[in-house]
């Protein structure tokens, strides 16, 4: 399907990079594995190295948006990425990127210091209804992670496997790389709700919010699952972010519906109730009033 290098791995296997071949086979499984990686890159090389498909090549003066789902992981060193909504951020070792398709981007290693990145790339029905239902962060995200080692175990085994010409298997061990890099204990994280905060319950509920905006929700009973007062939770909101909680409600579910309108076949009336509009009708006028 794609005519790009098989695999490409530098000096060893554990540094470079593959562009595993994908077959109709793969895309059926609902996931599959479209490149992976890890490279460093010492104080003053250039970034990045050469040799990658046109599609996932780049440069810091055009940026890029991928057609693929990316988790890359920056093991060490620093940098730097920027995104339309994040704006430009330092990326810290220890810090996990979850890029979804469509994101137009850019990052590099702080030029004096250099880093050394971890990544992998993949595609299918599943990963597009992790995002959907807010699994999948429907923006960029850096997330910095208690423990990035496991994840980087379960990274090394996609790459251990990505020149061996099972598919099946490998799709597997990413399919681990995914539910790690979901499900992960953060100690803070960088959107897409909003701008960065260092306010871990804000951050909590912002979370709770996205994952749950398609149920009855109300800022009362966020509060009660918080284990906090509605007065605390609209307090911090009004500090640290620029919706309310009922405007953040409000919020998510137009996002949710505006990605279910973009990616399923579902008609209106069945997104309005998996949005949490209970129908037609009232996403209708939410999408109007919304613009």
């Amino acid at each position: 399907m794609r005519h790009v290098p098989k695999y490409c791995w530098a000096v060893s296997r554990a540094v470079g990079f593959a562009y595993p071949p994908v077959s109709g086979a793969d895309v059926r499984r609902e996931i599959y594995v479209t490149s992976v990686g890890r490279l460093r890159y010492a104080a003053g090389q250039a970034y990045p190295c050469p040799g990658h498909p046109a599609e996932y090549g780049f440069d810091w003066q055009r940026g890029r948006a991928l057609g693929d789902f990316a988790l890359v992981l920056l093991e060490a060193g620093r940098g730097e990425y920027e995104d339309r909504t994040l704006g430009r951020v330092a990326w810290k070792a220890g810090e996990l990127l979850l890029l979804p398709p469509g994101v137009w981007h850019r990052y590099r290693p702080q030029r004096a210091v250099g880093w050394t990145e971890s990544w992998l790339c993949v595609n299918g029905d599943y990963l597009h209804r992790l995002r959907a239902k807010g699994i999948f962060p429907r923006g960029a995200l850096l997330r910095q992670l208690r423990d990035h080692r496991a994840y980087g175990r379960a990274l090394a085994a996609v790459q251990a496997l990505a020149g061996g010409g099972n598919t099946l298997r490998l799709a597997a061990a990413a399919l681990d790389c995914v539910a790690l890099a979901v499900e992960a204990d953060e100690v803070r994280h960088r959107g897409p709700s909003g701008a960065a905060s260092d306010d871990a319950l804000l951050n909590l509920a912002l979370d709770h919010i996205w994952l749950n905006s398609h149920r009855p929700l109300t800022a009362g009973s966020l509060a009660d699952t918080l284990g906090q007062t509605r007065r605390t939770l609209e307090r911090r909101f009004a500090l640290h972010h620029e919706r309310t909680i009922a405007e953040e409600i409000k919020w998510c579910r137009l996002q949710r519906a505006r990605l279910l309108i973009a990616e399923s076949q579902m008609s209106l009336k069945e997104i309005g109730f998996a949005a949490g509009f209970g129908g037609a009708q009232r996403l209708r006028r939410a999408l109007h009033a919304s613009g």
